[in-house]
């Protein structure tokens, strides 16, 4: 019993955090320009994607699926440039 809820919180540590959870990061001092604003919005869709693959493979398998891709700290960094929340 031990060794599944170690495997299991294992599969979960694994997951790619949802763009919603990601906190914004100290501002950088630097304006948000419209490639700011593109880019946000292109690694916030890709960051979905893979949590969504993480936790379908997570419920299907009991692994995730998403891969390594994570965009975590360049989201906090835009959103705390551009005011994201």
């Amino acid at each position: 019993m031990k060794k599944l809820v170690l495997v299991a919180l294992a599969a979960f540590a694994g997951c790619a955090t949802p763009p919603s959870n990601i906190k914004a990061g100290p501002s950088d001092g630097k304006q948000c320009t419209q490639a700011d604003k593109d880019r946000l919005a292109d690694i916030t869709s890709r960051q979905q994607r893979v949590a969504n693959q993480d936790a379908l493979g997570v419920f299907m398998i009991g692994v995730p699926l998403g891969g390594s891709e994570t965009h975590e700290p360049e989201i906090a960094r835009l959103k705390g440039r551009c005011g994201a929340k």
